[in-house]
């Protein structure tokens, strides 16, 4: 009898168990997924990006020093990280040897008015995707947290901390509520079987952006690493 009681025990632990493992939030967005292992191409079509350039292509040298010049110049008016997001923005979507990056044309939503999003996927050199980072509009966070709360369950620690933000360009500052959450738990690849963190952010940056949108909320998907 008393062997008879231990085992419904352990059968109920394990029930309990595997429920909790089954109400993991995912890792993906979109369907692709820290974890999944993908080639940039493989990467690119799931966001229906066709073309894309090469992000580690090197330019002859005068180009190149002429396009480096010009980088730092623009680089004194608005910040090192605004001159490279604005030569993006005009390269548009491109993929290097760790990374894909699709500054704009992917969505979320299912209104009338669908939000934009940037995607920044990077990976290892076995193609083992290691973190997702998306960007959007901060006017549009608290439609996009309730796209959050029905996929991954509102379940977030949450953070508000104040702050400035300043246009790099004039040097004015104003002040600013960051709201910072973290999900208290982790994701799960359904696939693979590896964890993940999910954070997003009302600000990614201290600065204005200089390209769209100006004033931006963040998110991202991480894989946690085994290796330890």
């Amino acid at each position: 009898m008393g062997n008879k009681h231990g085992f419904l025990i352990l059968i109920g632990f394990s029930m309990v168990a595997a429920t909790a493992v089954s109400a993991a939030p995912p890792c993906d967005f979109k369907g692709l997924s820290v974890g999944d292992k993908a080639t940039p191409q493989q990467i690119m079509k799931h966001f229906g990006v066709e073309k894309f350039a090469n992000a580690d292509a090197e330019l002859p040298k005068e180009q190149r020093e002429a396009a480096f010049n010009a980088r730092i110049e623009r680089a004194k008016k608005v910040g090192l990280t605004n001159a490279a997001e604005e030569e993006q923005w005009k390269q548009g979507s491109a993929c290097g040897n760790n990374f894909c990056i699709i500054p704009f044309g992917v969505t979320v939503g299912n209104g009338s008015f669908p939000i934009s999003v940037g995607v920044f996927v990077s990976f290892d050199k076995s193609g083992i995707i290691q973190a997702i980072d998306l960007s959007w509009d901060r006017t549009q966070w608290d439609d996009v947290m309730v796209l959050l709360n029905n996929k991954y369950g509102d379940n977030w620690a949450v953070e508000e901390m104040q702050d400035v933000t300043t246009d790099y360009e004039t040097k004015k500052s104003q002040p600013d509520t960051v709201t910072l959450i973290k999900h208290r738990t982790f994701g799960r690849n359904s696939k693979t079987g590896d964890n993940c963190s999910i954070n997003a952010s009302t600000r990614d940056m201290v600065w204005l952006h200089t390209t769209p949108p100006i004033y931006r909320a963040s998110m991202e998907i991480r894989l946690i690493s085994k290796n330890f």
